[in-house]
């Protein structure tokens, strides 16, 4: 669909009257504009997805997605559980996403809610997506199992976005609902693939997703058994050869589309 404004409209309005999908951060225009551009684009089939840097109150936060703004925040900028509550309710009310990205340490008992476990336990049953890296904080992968499955019987998900080498508590992680992100390394051993590939059927059992971020090549064999086992293959190396006997698994893993909860605002990096 064209990006071609229309005369008299702002940037905004015009991309939301076009029934686009439009990700911006809450400080790139006013909250009126933001306002109007989420109505407009739930009117015409589009979407405005807000990244929350604190520009907004809660209060303006909750017009936003009662009017369909899906937003995305993390507990730097929103750490007040009673305030993600009520945009929890309002996001509900506006038929909208709400994502979190968690950057604090996981401690204490999941069973305490004054813990960070329990943090996120609560705040994943009030119905928000929570997403966390291990890129800079190791995460217990049998405890996020559990933290997954209490968000898919909320309707919500965790987001896992895995750095090293695949582990065997992924697995658990996926049966119990968890997408998880990773990227290519130590695919290149057996083991390590044939682990992965459990992981995939397990996720798509469950009804969730493995994502592969390939950033080098792999061998043509696995990047097959695992996609039909039911990874995502996100290619970031430039298309093959047309003569290659990977050009056809490119073509077909680029109509394998992730849906828009299944990531942190793009797909471009791994965080």
């Amino acid at each position: 669909m064209s990006e071609k404004g229309t005369p008299g409209m702002s940037d905004l309005l015009s991309r939301a009257a076009q029934g686009l999908e439009i990700t911006t951060r809450d400080d790139q225009d006013e909250f009126t504009s933001f306002l109007d551009a989420a109505k407009i684009s739930r009117r015409n089939g589009g979407r405005l997805r807000l990244l929350d840097t604190g520009k907004f109150n809660a209060f303006e936060l909750e017009w936003l997605a009662e009017a369909g703004a899906d937003l995305y925040t993390s507990d730097k900028t929103r750490p007040d559980r009673t305030e993600l509550d009520l945009l929890a309710k309002a996001s509900a009310r506006g038929n909208a996403v709400i994502a979190l990205f968690y950057y604090g340490e996981l401690t204490g008992d999941p069973a305490d809610v004054s813990s960070s476990w329990g943090f996120l336990r609560e705040i994943g049953r009030s119905g928000i997506d929570i997403h966390l890296s291990s890129r800079e904080k190791p995460r217990d992968l049998a405890e996020l199992a559990g933290l997954a499955a209490a968000c898919r019987k909320a309707g919500s998900r965790v987001v896992y976005y895995h750095h090293g080498l695949p582990e065997a508590g992924l697995e658990a992680l996926a049966r119990a609902g968890g997408w998880i992100h990773l990227s290519a390394e130590g695919l290149d051993e057996a083991a390590a693939a044939a682990l992965l590939e459990d992981t995939v059927r397990a996720a798509s059992a469950a009804g969730s997703g493995v994502v592969l971020h390939l950033e080098r090549g792999l061998p043509v064999e696995t990047l097959r058994g695992l996609f039909k086992a039911g990874a995502f293959l996100l290619f970031k190396i430039p298309p093959s050869d047309w003569k290659s006997t990977l050009r056809a698994l490119e073509r077909r893993a680029c109509r394998r589309k992730l849906d828009l909860r299944s990531y942190y605002l793009h797909t471009t990096f791994l965080p």
